[in-house]
């Protein structure tokens, strides 16, 4: 039977997303608190298989979150499948409808069997060797938040490598073979610990900054950051309501725009809880988040209107 990828993709939506760098840290943690537990000691298989499961999981996502960045990314994604990847018109119209994005429906297709998929991936959306591009890179709520020292979060790139190389060999043999040796070395299965909490590590600090830049850390930081997003969509949308009626007669839209208005910051306020007292620092940035939300959908039907052709409703 053909592969239905709509249906695996909708699948994955559904069992949840977004292990990121903190589910993929907590994962890893909840697995060495199982290495290390003295009432239950996991099984080292357990160990192997889960750690190339966080690997491979992460890979995707993270793919998936660079490619629909936009160009270049979205380019360099698409060679990763070409010849490889065949459209069909359901595909097709999904993608036109945005049921599925190009890096779902990319990160979904490639295979991830060793440390090599994971590099022939990144190092083709980056255009630049994925180990070379991590070596350096430090944490930077570390740095600048706890005060610790300017380290590199992955010292040793090459063992890192060579580390997560023999974890995807050692993954291969327990779920496809049979070994008398059920277990693996403690020594051995800590650094294959280390390796992929560091790699993790890494990784997350480099795609976050090459997407986003040197994004905010701190709650202050964010709130400004929010508050400035919202500012920037709502100067698109006085230009669209200055294209409606530049002379600002037309008294019917100035009605809407101010029960528009009305509406939005209301919710903003629900939303965000702001005007009750105990919902934290945070409150400024999900009213600023929610405000920017309703203010690019108020944008994006203004534009609507504005180019509709004839016929349209």
């Amino acid at each position: 039977m053909a592969r239905d990828k709509l249906a695996e993709i909708a699948g994955v939506r559904m069992r949840g997303k977004g292990l990121g760098h903190s589910r993929g840290m907590s994962e890893i943690t909840a697995l060495v608190d199982g290495w290390n537990g003295a009432a239950f000691r996991a099984p080292h298989q357990f160990i192997v298989i889960r750690l190339v499961t966080i690997l491979e999981v992460f890979t995707r996502e993270w793919a998936a979150n660079i490619i629909d960045a936009g160009d270049p990314y979205a380019t360099r994604g698409a060679d990763l499948v070409k010849g490889t990847l065949k459209i069909d018109f359901a595909l097709a119209r999904a993608l036109v409808g945005k049921e599925v994005s190009l890096g779902e429906l990319v990160s979904h297709e490639v295979p991830i069997n060793g440390v090599g998929d994971i590099e022939r991936v990144f190092s083709r959306l980056m255009d630049t060797p994925l180990f070379s591009h991590l070596q350096g890179v430090v944490d930077r709520w570390a740095v600048g938040i706890e005060g610790r020292q300017s380290t590199p979060i992955m010292p040793n790139p090459d063992k890192v490598r060579t580390d997560l190389a023999g974890l995807f060999e050692q993954r291969h043999i327990f779920v496809h073979e049979l070994p008398e040796q059920q277990d693996v070395e403690g020594g051995i299965l800590d650094e294959y610990i280390l390796s992929t909490s560091q790699f993790v590590n890494a990784a997350d600090e480099a795609f976050n900054t090459l997407l986003y830049g040197e994004y905010p850390i701190t709650q202050v930081e964010m709130n400004a950051a929010a508050a400035a997003d919202a500012a920037r969509v709502n100067d698109e949308l006085i230009v669209i309501l200055g294209d409606f009626d530049p002379s600002g007669e037309d008294l019917d839209l100035r009605a809407s725009q101010a029960a528009w208005e009305a509406y939005r910051d209301r919710q903003a306020e629900y939303r965000s809880g702001i005007n009750h007292p105990g919902h934290g620092s945070i409150a400024p940035l999900l009213y600023s988040s929610e405000v920017e939300k309703l203010t690019r959908e108020r944008v994006e039907l203004l534009k609507w209107y504005r180019n509709r052709e004839e016929g349209d409703m």
